[in-house]
């Protein structure tokens, strides 16, 4: 009996990886409003507040992951620009785990929402295995 109720709690947390095929396009960051709506950016002055803005706009406008079978491409912001990047990709329960292709780097997700239209991602800190508080929300492109 408590092997079933095991499995059936694995069920629940388990993702469906065919819900996360396709493209997806950055929307929302709960971390940029965060800090646009912080006090320590509101004392900034004007120039650096729209220096600020502009930077979060333009990856927010520029971020993607469009996962194939077992790869990703994706976008990342390096040196005030916008880079395109491969992976592989796989889950494990709610975690979305993507190893970088040509680095060794893997960066693990938390899926706090995942249906045919939107998917949410908590970040989790490759050093601590904390999950960052803050959401990136995306839509379905497709």
């Amino acid at each position: 009996m408590k092997l079933f109720f095991i499995f059936i709690i694995f069920q629940f947390y388990s993702i469906n990886d065919d819900l996360l095929y396709g493209k997806w396009k950055l929307y929302r960051s709960e971390s940029f409003e965060n800090i646009l709506t912080s006090k320590n950016f509101q004392l900034q002055d004007e120039a650096q507040q729209q220096a600020l803005a502009e930077t979060f706009s333009k990856i927010i406008d520029g971020y993607f992951y469009d996962f194939k079978k077992d790869t990703a491409v994706f976008t990342d912001f390096k040196n005030y620009e916008i880079i395109e990047l491969k992976g592989l990709w796989w889950t494990d329960g709610d975690t979305l785990i993507i190893g970088q292709i040509n680095k060794i780097s893997v960066q693990k997700y938390l899926i706090t929402e995942l249906n045919k239209s939107e998917l949410h991602l908590k970040m989790i800190n490759p050093r601590d295995g904390l999950v960052f508080k803050s959401r990136m929300m995306f839509k379905r492109e497709d």
